[in-house]
C-alpha cells in the first residue's frame, strides 16, 4: 500500500483543502498520515470530531498548543524572534526564512522526517520545507498545494514578501508537482516558474452537502450570508454595511459567521443604522456550514482586492454557496469576474466598493423573487453537475497516480 504524508503548518479544521485530499486518498486505499501544527484553539473541538469520524487517517500534531503548552509555546515565539534577527543579517542561511515566519517549522520538519512514505504533500507555504526535506530523505516524491498566491498576499513589497519569494524561488522548482486553488493563481505562478506544472484544483466540496431541491417558499425578507474563520476588516463588509443602510426600507438581514473581536463587532453595530439587521453566528465546523448556509437566500463574496492574492483567489465561500442553493453576490475581483463571466446565471457581479451597485442588486433580488429563485436553482444545478469534489477529486487522483507511477 502506498503511503502518503500530508503536512500543514495549520490545523486540519482550518484547512478544508487538505482534509478533502486526506479523506479521498484514504477512500482510494492509500495509507495517509496528516501532520499539523496546533495553532488555533478555536478549531480544537472541530478537530476532535474530525479525528473521531476518520480514524483511518493518522493525525499527528507537531508543535505546542497555545494554552495546553504555554511555556513551550512562549519559547517557540521567542525562538522565532531570534530567527528574524538572524534572517535580517544572514538572509536565508540555516533556513532562516522559514524559521523566521513559521512558528513550528522545526517541529514540523522533525516529525515529517520520522515518517517514511512514497509521497509528501505540503499545504500552506510554511510546510514546504518539511515536505521537500522529508521526501529527499526517504527518496520519495514531493508535491505542494498553492492555496494562495503567497508572494502576492502583501499590499506592498516588504520583508515578508521578500522572505516568501525566497522560499518559493528555492522550493517550487524542486517539487514533483504543484496544484493551485484557482486558474489565476496557477497562471501567475506558471509565469514565474515556467518549468513547473500547476494543476488547478478548485475549492469545491462534495455533492453529499448538496441542498435537497424543493419548492422555494415566497417570503417577505431577504437573508444574506457571509462566513470566514475570522470576521474583520479588508473583506469588503464595509461596503455591504453601507448598502444595508441605503436599503433601510427593506427587510434585509445580514448573517455573519466566524470569530470576531468585540472591537469589530461594536464597529459593525454602530455602522449599520438598524443593528437588528445584523446577526452574528459562532464559528462552525466545515461540515456544519452547509446546513447553516442553506437557510439563507444570498451568499456574499465581497472581497475588496486588497492584494494580488485577494484579486486572484476563488474562495471556498463561492462553492459552499452553490451547494447550499444560494444566489451569489460577487465583488469584481479578477477571479470572481472571470467566474461570473463563465457562470452568469447564478448571481450578480458588482464593482468593488460600489455601494450603489450593490444596493441596486439587493433591491433587484428583493423585488424580483422569480429571478432570485431562478438563480438559486441554477446554483444547485451547477454544483450538482459540475463544480463539486466528485469531479475535481478525479483530477486530483489522476495527478497522484501519475506522480506515484514515476517512482
Amino acid at each position: 500500500m502506498n503511503k502518503i504524508v500530508i503536512i500543514s503548518s495549520g490545523q486540519p479544521s482550518a484547512n478544508p483543502r487538505a482534509i478533502k485530499e486526506a479523506l479521498l486518498l484514504t477512500q482510494n486505499n492509500f495509507d495517509v498520515t496528516f501532520i499539523y501544527c496546533p495553532l488555533s484553539p478555536w478549531a480544537d473541538e472541530f478537530d476532535k470530531k474530525l479525528f473521531a469520524d476518520n480514524p483511518k487517517v493518522k493525525w499527528i500534531a507537531a508543535g505546542y498548543h497555545p494554552t495546553k503548552n504555554k511555556w513551550e509555546y512562549k519559547f517557540a515565539r521567542l525562538r522565532r524572534k531570534g530567527w528574524q534577527i538572524i534572517n535580517k543579517f544572514a538572509e536565508n542561511k540555516f533556513e532562516s526564512c522559514i524559521k523566521s515566519v513559521v512558528l513550528f517549522s522545526q517541529e514540523l520538519l522533525k516529525e515529517a522526517l520520522k515518517h517514511k512514505a512514497n509521497l509528501y504533500i505540503g499545504h500552506n507555504l510554511g510546510a514546504i520545507v518539511a515536505t521537500f526535506n522529508a521526501a529527499s530523505k526517504h527518496n520519495a516524491k514531493a508535491g505542494f498545494d498553492a492555496e494562495d498566491f503567497h508572494r502576492g498576499e502583501f499590499k506592498d513589497f516588504d520583508k515578508k514578501q521578500r522572505i516568501t519569494e525566497a522560499i518559493e524561488n528555492k522550493y517550487f522548482p524542486l517539487m514533483d508537482y504543484c496544484t493551485a486553488a484557482s486558474p489565476l493563481i496557477g497562471e501567475a505562478y506558471k509565469k514565474i516558474f515556467p518549468s513547473q506544472t500547476f494543476t488547478v484544483i478548485n475549492n469545491v466540496f462534495s455533492n453529499k452537502y448538496l441542498k435537497k431541491e424543493k419548492l422555494i417558499i415566497e417570503k417577505k425578507s431577504l437573508d444574506l450570508f457571509w462566513f470566514s474563520q475570522f470576521v474583520g476588516p479588508n473583506r469588503g463588509l464595509e461596503t455591504v454595511m453601507s448598502a444595508l443602510n441605503t436599503c433601510g426600507d427593506l427587510n434585509i438581514k445580514l448573517h455573519l459567521l466566524g470569530n470576531i473581536s468585540e472591537i469589530y463587532k461594536t464597529f459593525i453595530l454602530r455602522t449599520v443604522k438598524n443593528s437588528m439587521k445584523v446577526l452574528f453566528l459562532p464559528p462552525s465546523s466545515p461540515e456544519q456550514i452547509f446546513t447553516i448556509a442553506q437557510q439563507f437566500d444570498i451568499g456574499l463574496a465581497s472581497e475588496p482586492s486588497f492584494s494580488d492574492n485577494n484579486d486572484m483567489a476563488l474562495s471556498n465561500k463561492i462553492f459552499t454557496y452553490l451547494l447550499s442553493g444560494n444566489c451569489l453576490l460577487l465583488s469584481s475581483t479578477k477571479a470572481q469576474k472571470a467566474f461570473s463571466e463563465t457562470y452568469p446565471n447564478v448571481g450578480i457581479l458588482y464593482q468593488i466598493a460600489n455601494v450603489e451597485e450593490l444596493s441596486a442588486a439587493l433591491r433587484k433580488l428583493y423585488f424580483d423573487r422569480s429571478l432570485l429563485n431562478e438563480m438559486k436553482a441554477n446554483a444547485l444545478k451547477l454544483a450538482k453537475n459540475e463544480l463539486n469534489w466528485e469531479n475535481e477529486g478525479q483530477t486530483f487522483m489522476k495527478l497522484i497516480k501519475i506522480i506515484l507511477s514515476c517512482n
